[in-house]
């Protein structure tokens, strides 16, 4: 029989996915928010977690969930919080009635209630793919930004200037929360940028020393 057990150097973390010499677990401090969290991951993303960020994101969330999935409107624990009266729920995505926390009148969040933030963790195609195979989220308000940002992944090339990525996205909603009063996690989720800043810095090391980036090691595919 062929023995496909992994050789040491490539043995994975089971807690973030990457291989264990580039494990960023001990870089991970876990921090509370008032939001609540609810990271919806395609499958597709899922399967690439060598260089995704939902997960590390949702390691440093004390307040959050990870379902993985390619549709989400019959799905119970979705639907059992957005039938949760302690909530207001939100999704996080673009639109031309999108708001943001700046701008966010008082009464959409009454005293009492907890924003309940969904965020789609995939490749913008996925993406708009999941939402629209999951009628109970896409019929949410969207949550956006007040401002553009630039996007620090730099080993993934964005399809315009003012995407950024999952660990990003909540990074700069946690900020514009705080500034309109509605987040009071402060500088704790300065550890989202940390991570992000190691994983990129890691990812660089590898490509320039094999000349490719990791992911497209076929043998890793395989193995």
């Amino acid at each position: 029989m062929k023995n496909t057990a992994l050789p040491p150097h490539r043995e994975e973390c089971y807690t973030c996915f990457r291989v264990k010499k580039n494990c960023l677990c001990g870089g991970v401090k876990p921090f509370a928010t008032r939001m609540r969290f609810v990271i919806l991951m395609h499958t597709k993303e899922a399967r690439k977690q060598r260089t995704g960020t939902a997960r590390l994101a949702w390691l440093c969330l004390k307040n959050a969930d990870l379902f993985i999935g390619t549709e989400f409107g019959r799905d119970e624990r979705v639907n059992a919080l957005l039938r949760d009266p302690a909530y207001v729920p939100f999704v996080l995505y673009p639109g031309p009635k999108a708001v943001n926390f700046r701008d966010m009148d008082r009464a959409a969040l009454p005293a009492g209630k907890t924003p309940l933030v969904f965020v789609i963790d995939g490749t913008w195609n996925t993406a708009r793919t999941l939402l629209n195979k999951s009628p109970n989220v896409k019929a949410l308000p969207r949550l956006s930004f007040s401002r553009p940002y630039l996007s620090r992944f730099s080993i993934k090339k964005q399809p315009k200037p003012h995407c950024v990525s999952t660990i990003e996205a909540i990074y700069h909603l946690c900020g514009e929360a705080g500034e309109a009063g509605f987040e009071s996690c402060g500088d704790k989720k300065e550890v989202l940028m940390e991570l992000l800043g190691k994983l990129v810095e890691t990812q660089l090391w590898y490509s320039r020393r094999h000349r490719h980036r990791r992911e497209d090691n076929k043998k890793i595919k395989r193995a």
